[in-house]
């Protein structure tokens, strides 16, 4: 679930504000209600997931006994974590455990403090009865491993229905009662102080002045994307949305980075590395694109109609399409708990944090790194002419490949040459979006034709031929549209910044 709070820091002798009747669309508030609270956090030793701002502890008093896992989305005047809470006992359940396999890796998840709470919680009702928000004071004393402080005490106010504006405006009354606001650190993080509050593994990236070394320019767009990598780690083990898809492009990113900087970086180091990202995207291949076709010809058959659906179309290419997904995601599954791939993220963010370079790293990026795009873009030219020439699917593909590596070339540079490059790679990522949806449509094309022809599929026969028809107009569209937009995406001024 999304909690979405404010936190303040409050002295001892703070007096609450009174809220009754100073809140638009509060018409009641319960009467305080005591609980106490006993939670005890993991972490590894160094404190890897506090310092990401994650927590996760076994708690017993209230009404969620159990285990919770938060995990951070921060604002700039407040917060919102996705918890995912799981009952059960003193051993942290496996599925806890894995989600944060990213951020631990090997290391040991163990004990790191025991918060106790006792806690005063109100809530605020609308005049139905329903909860619009929870107010907690909560007096926090720290025990265990790694103490800092004896205790302190923390307000919070939790979004239950009433919205931004209501949480904004009880934050304005706390506020000029001398709470402090304006700071989103879970209670953990503030009971173990500075140890807790050390840069994340990896650290984000630092802001690239114009006369930055290439080196510079490498570590930060390595920490970004590795970044990236760990998140969508923990959204794919949770099920989000897309995380396969998310997955295989940090790391095509992270292969791309490698590539374009070979020439100031130490080759083994970088050579390793690139054999292990294309081993994990490639591995990731065939639930990828399963995933997509599946969702592209569910959606197709949603837009026909009714009487040219004739025979259990969707139960075929559930059959011959969703087996291969679900076969596919599993196998992922494995790979993410493989101690290859977990060795390969702890040599990721090692070289996020330090990259093996060579001398040469030390120039200043925007002397040394236009020659790479350039490069990245002449072998995009070249195979446009191609395949103006020849007209084969094959080659349409081939510039779509070439395309997302000038586009990723040039997310690369970006950072040293700011909103100019970014708008180049803009430019170049419309030529593989609309190559991407020709190669779609001929994938799709192939998959239906191979179920028509199978003894399962001539009952849906008509409706795959209708189906078949669509794909080869959407292939034909999207060869006109890239004609369309080549003139002006090849314009000389979108270059203008590499001289």
């Amino acid at each position: 679930m999304r909690e979405v709070e404010r936190k303040f820091r409050a002295s001892r002798d703070l007096v609450l504000p009174d809220l009754e009747g100073r809140i638009d669309g509060v018409a009641t508030i319960d009467a305080p209600e005591k609980l106490h609270l006993v939670a005890t956090y993991y972490d590894s030793a160094d404190l890897r997931l506090a310092r990401e701002g994650i927590t996760l502890r076994r708690r017993t008093g209230g009404d969620d006994d159990g285990w919770h896992l938060k995990l951070p989305l921060t604002t700039s005047n407040g917060g919102a974590r996705d918890e995912i809470q799981v009952a059960g006992d003193d051993e942290i359940p496996d599925q806890l455990r894995r989600a944060v396999t990213a951020y631990v890796r090997f290391a040991a998840l163990l004990p790191a403090a025991t918060l106790v709470t006792d806690r005063t919680r109100r809530l605020l009702r609308d005049e139905t009865g329903s909860a619009l928000a929870e107010l907690v004071d909560d007096s926090v004393t720290v025990e265990g491993v790694g103490r800092v402080s004896a205790g302190f005490r923390e307000i919070e106010i939790e979004d239950k229905g009433g919205g931004e504006q209501l949480l904004a405006d009880v934050a304005t009354l706390l506020s000029e009662a001398g709470a402090v606001g304006g700071e989103f650190m879970p209670k953990l993080v503030r009971a173990l102080g500075a140890r807790a509050t050390a840069p994340p593994d990896p650290p984000l990236p630092e802001t690239i002045d114009p006369d930055a070394s290439v080196s510079a320019v490498l570590t930060g767009y390595l920490r970004t994307n590795v970044r990236k990598l760990l998140a969508e780690d923990v959204r794919f083990r949770l099920g989000g949305d897309d995380a396969v898809h998310q997955l295989r492009v940090a790391c095509r990113r992270l292969r791309s980075a490698l590539r374009v900087f070979r020439p100031y970086v130490d080759e083994e180091w970088a050579e390793s590395l690139r054999a292990e990202l294309r081993w994990l995207a490639s591995s990731m291949g065939a639930a990828r694109d399963a995933e997509v076709l599946l969702a592209r010809l569910t959606s197709s058959i949603d837009q026909l109609p009714d009487p040219m659906v004739i025979g259990p179309v969707r139960a075929r290419l559930q059959q011959h399409i969703g087996g291969t997904l679900a076969a596919a995601v599993a196998e992922i599954d494995n790979i993410l708990d493989d101690d290859r791939y977990i060795s390969l993220l702890e040599r990721l963010v090692d070289a996020a944090w330090k990259p093996t370079t060579t001398r040469s790293a030390s120039q200043r990026a925007r002397d040394a790194l236009p020659d790479d795009v350039r490069r990245a873009w002449r072998k995009l030219n070249s195979g446009v002419a191609h395949v103006h020439k020849t007209g084969a699917e094959r080659d349409y593909h081939q510039v779509r490949i070439q395309a997302k590596r000038c586009r990723y070339t040039a997310e690369a540079v970006a950072p040293a040459f700011g909103k100019p490059a970014v708008r180049f790679a803009q430019q170049v990522e419309r030529v593989q979006e609309v190559l991407g949806e020709h190669q779609d449509a001929i994938t799709a094309q192939d998959v239906l034709r191979r179920i028509a022809q199978s003894s399962s599929g001539r009952s849906s026969g008509f409706t795959l031929g209708i189906m078949h028809a669509v794909e080869e107009q959407r292939a034909s569209a999207a060869r006109a549209e890239f004609e369309a937009i080549w003139p002006d995406i090849s314009r000389r001024r979108n270059r203008d910044w590499l001289t």
